[in-house]
């Protein structure tokens, strides 16, 4: 290995220490937890966009299943009377509602899968944001405070020992709690 090549990794491994010792943990963590939220509401916000759109194809699929037997009816009173224009129609009616049915069963099948999928995502990324914050207060518990920091005191006089990340993240969880509120009222 060169003197240069040596020089270089040196070089680039001192600016990586630099660059580390710069950024703060507790704050790329607490960010880290704002994007896993920010993640998984886009991820509930999905599945909420293809439950609704379920209940749309099962409401459609219900319409065709009420429809069908009312083609047949026709078709019947048609042939009683021997209208075969009429009822050359009715049968592609009856053809067209079927082909529909068939279609819509497949689609119906496709979003379930697609909610299953989701569902399974968010459940699997809420445990992961649940141990990132369990290892995030862990961590804040353990660490010690500054002895340039005033002590914090409690209302009553004693002093307190919550740390500030500690009320960062019950104040993100409150947010995020407070913020799917309207949309469980709403449902």
């Amino acid at each position: 290995m060169t003197l240069v090549q040596r020089l270089t990794r040196f070089i680039k491994a001192d600016l990586h220490g630099l660059l580390d010792s710069l950024e703060a943990p507790e704050d790329i963590v607490q960010q880290t937890i704002r994007d896993m939220e920010e993640v998984l509401g886009q991820k509930e916000h999905h599945l909420s966009a293809l439950r609704t759109r379920l209940q749309r194809l099962q409401a459609e699929q219900h319409d065709l299943a009420r429809v069908a037997p009312e083609i047949d009816h026709n078709i019947d009173l048609c042939f009683e009377a021997g209208n075969e224009t009429l009822a050359r129609t009715l049968l592609r009616q009856r053809l067209d509602t079927r082909q529909q049915t068939q279609q819509l069963s497949r689609t119906l099948e496709d979003v379930q899968a697609q909610c299953g999928t989701c569902e399974r995502t968010i459940a699997a990324q809420r445990d992961q944001l649940a141990a990132v914050v369990v290892q995030y207060q862990r961590y804040s518990a353990t660490r010690q405070e500054p002895a340039s920091a005033p002590p914090a005191t409690a209302p009553w006089g004693r002093h307190s020992s919550v740390t500030e990340e500690a009320v960062e993240l019950a104040f993100l969880e409150e947010k995020r709690r407070r913020a799917r509120q309207p949309q469980a009222e709403g449902a």
